[in-house]
């Protein structure tokens, strides 16, 4: 297995001449233009049999990974169940793709214990529609914070080095506050008490106690000491329950990532050297001490499963630098294709749609990514299926 250092490509910051020019054949071809986030399209997908998302992701298909990923364990009262994940990012306010996620964890209810989106609801700004209040059956569906539902200012990246001023609160009033009654989460007590020092956290844990796993959401853009301690006591409380613990943000690594070399990890990526200085500039990064706490459970016992992210608009997977006992999965876009992705995602196909079913299997230390939609990268190279032990950091199945 290969692995490479290499930092991952913000959609904000300069590509390649050589993905730009990639990235125009595509635009060309899709008939796009735009040099951002894009407006979706009002109208919704065909509900024919031939476009839905039922059909193109049947269940003659899905469930023999599916049913073979959750397995282990169900049988054995005494081993903690598997635990599956529908993850998604990056909807960018596409409504007609979020109706097809719907209807798809709906269908598969049954197989599907929870799903999260991992940051960048809106189209581009704080105040753009939030598309989980316009679409039935998303309410349950958990939420992290991303940059886009943050920038509240309507600037041009070029106008300001700062422009996600939206405070934390802010961010928990527009995309937490009514909703996170049919979350079953625990959050910090006071987040709508003014002298709360947790007043508008946007982050929380969730127990999932069959599988013995606590996923615990940050917010990656007010990431401060009051949530990092927030979340050493966490991890230390599952730590203590025997639990295992998944993390969830929308950022890379400051660092980027030291890639695995597979399906899921696409090459657009950019030199170290246009990373913004934290002190000049917000960074589209996670910051470090988030992972160094992580180490610090890790280090006292504890079993990290690994993160879940966002942001790039393409898929990665690979381990964060210094910190080589986490890996990170980032998801491709979830929403409608832009000039900043390689991939085709022509609708009425099974391109239109990308996000995972992201299995754990507690009783083996596996866990088990299974692609619904987009499953060609742009070197061609599949991406149906990932299985990945997360003791040993070792791909075992690649297909």
């Amino acid at each position: 297995m290969k692995n490479e250092l290499m930092t991952i490509v913000s959609p904000h910051h300069a590509i390649t001449s050589r993905i730009a020019a990639a990235a125009i054949a595509i635009s060309l071809t899709c008939s796009l233009s735009c040099a951002g986030p894009q407006k979706p399209s009002q109208t919704h997908a065909s509900t024919s049999d031939r476009t839905s998302i039922l059909s193109l992701a049947p269940k003659e298909e899905v469930l023999p990974t599916l049913l073979s990923a959750r397995n282990g364990g169900h049988f054995r009262p005494d081993i903690p169940a598997a635990l599956t994940l529908l993850h998604f990012s990056d909807l960018h306010g596409s409504e007609e793709n979020l109706h097809r996620i719907v209807e798809f964890k709906q269908a598969y209810s049954e197989y599907i214990d929870d799903a999260i989106h991992t940051g960048d609801a809106v189209i581009c700004y704080w105040d753009d529609p939030n598309p989980f209040e316009n679409v039935p059956g998303s309410e349950d569906i958990l939420i992290c914070i991303g940059n886009h539902d943050c920038w509240k200012g309507h600037l041009v990246w070029a106008q300001t080095n700062r422009p996600y001023d939206a405070t934390a609160e802010d961010a928990y009033v527009k995309f937490y506050k009514d909703r996170t009654k049919e979350w079953n989460i625990t959050a910090p007590e006071g987040t709508e008490r003014q002298d709360s020092p947790y007043c508008g956290a946007c982050y929380y844990y969730k127990d999932y106690p069959q599988s013995k796993i606590r996923m615990t959401v940050l917010d990656c853009m007010h990431y401060d000491g009051i949530q990092d301690e927030w979340f050493s006591k966490t991890l230390g409380e599952a730590r203590e329950k025997g639990f295992q613990v998944v993390g969830v943000e929308h950022f890379p690594p400051q660092s980027g990532l030291n890639l695995i070399s597979c399906g899921f990890s696409s090459s657009v990526v950019e030199d170290f050297r246009s990373v913004p200085d934290p002190g000049e500039s917000q960074m589209e990064r996670m910051p470090d001490k988030c992972f160094a706490t992580a180490d610090k459970f890790i280090d006292d016992g504890g079993t990290f499963i690994c993160w879940l992210s966002g942001h790039t608009h393409s898929d990665f997977i690979g381990t964060v630098p210094g910190h080589d006992r986490q890996v990170q999965i980032i998801v491709e876009k979830a929403g409608e294709m832009d000039t900043y992705m390689l991939e085709d995602r022509t609708k009425g196909t099974r391109n239109q749609d990308a996000f995972n079913l992201f299995t754990i299997n507690p009783a083996l230390n596996i866990f088990t990514i299974q692609r619904i939609g987009a499953v060609r990268n742009e070197r061609m190279q599949s991406k149906r299926l990932l299985v990945y032990d997360y003791v040993s950091h070792s791909v075992l199945v690649q297909e």
